[in-house]
């Protein structure tokens, strides 16, 4: 055999990917990225919501600890993080949008306690509100 046939008859035992091969592979892996980048605001928007709603159950506990204590609810939320012994060890917290939790008593939602909402991303008051009377409409 000669020497360029040896060359050959190595080659082709080597073995390697084709074009085809490699561009069955660059299109299945632009398919995952895609699904992946369609799904990750969906999973961001939800995990947003779920902070907002456990921060709302939070605060509404050191409501109801203040309430226990003093026999009222407070007038504000500052007053859960004032005094020697405050309610709030961290202070309040802003939502997962960056907005301050509104609260009102008497509310208008559940007249003898309170309200306590995250406006949500829109910052006014709307459907994607995440709020304490939502929650407890929720619960079985």
């Amino acid at each position: 055999m000669k020497n360029y046939e040896r060359q050959a008859v190595r080659r082709a035992r080597q073995g390697g990917f084709t074009l085809i091969e490699m561009l069955l592979v660059v299109v299945i892996i632009g398919m995952l990225a895609t699904i992946v980048t369609v799904s990750i605001p969906k999973h961001m928007r939800k995990a947003r919501e779920s902070k907002a709603a456990a921060d709302i159950q939070s605060i509404g506990i050191a409501i109801q600890s203040y309430y226990m204590e003093e026999g009222k609810y407070p007038g504000s939320l500052d007053l859960l993080t004032s005094g020697d012994d405050p309610y709030l060890d961290k202070g309040i917290p802003k939502d997962p949008w960056g907005n301050a939790y509104t609260y009102s008593y008497p509310g208008a939602h559940k007249p003898f306690k309170f309200d306590l909402a995250s406006m949500g991303e829109d910052g006014v008051p709307s459907d994607d509100d995440v709020a304490n009377w939502k929650q407890d409409a929720s619960k079985p």
